[in-house]
């Protein structure tokens, strides 16, 4: 197997064991920190319209920047209360609603994590973009000759 094909292969195994979980309670970890990116996204979203900075808008609801560092970093869970104090500061309202949806029409694969990945680029204005391909063909004859099929490739607006 050539070093490239090994690499990609090292790739896909450690994508598969992210998102592998021993432990129920690992999984509802990883998801609580989603659901609460969703939050954070938004409220980051917002407070930048506005034209605040995260420092003001810590004391706005009169914590520290430093917690709302961590927060934002995923180094600690947001709670209720916070969520509120945002909600006042920041003049927003978040609505709620409950998806019964079937747990299969929004499955863990390549499209949802493209598109997570995507916005999560785009909310971080880093200039980087980052594009899922697939059906990528290692070197055919040299290093720098590579073959790329665009055919099944798919962009996400936001």
């Amino acid at each position: 197997m050539k070093s490239s094909n090994k690499k990609i292969s090292e790739i896909e195994e450690t994508f598969i064991d992210i998102f592998s979980f021993e432990e129920e309670e690992d999984k509802f970890e990883v998801d609580a920190k989603v659901l609460m990116a969703k939050f954070l996204s938004l409220i980051q979203e917002t407070y930048e319209e506005k034209g605040l900075k995260r420092n003001e808008l810590a004391h706005k609801i009169g914590t520290s920047p430093s917690y709302l560092t961590q927060l934002f970093r995923g180094h600690k869970l947001i709670n209720l209360t916070t969520l509120v104090k945002l909600q006042a500061a920041l003049d927003i309202k978040f609505d709620i609603k409950l998806d019964t949806s079937s747990k299969l029409e929004n499955p863990i694969n390549e499209d949802n994590i493209a598109e997570y990945l995507d916005k999560w680029y785009e909310s971080n204005r880093s200039g980087a973009y980052l594009k899922v391909l697939r059906n990528f063909s290692a070197p055919a004859r040299d290093e720098n000759d590579y073959n790329f099929d665009f055919s099944d490739t798919k962009s996400y607006a936001i």
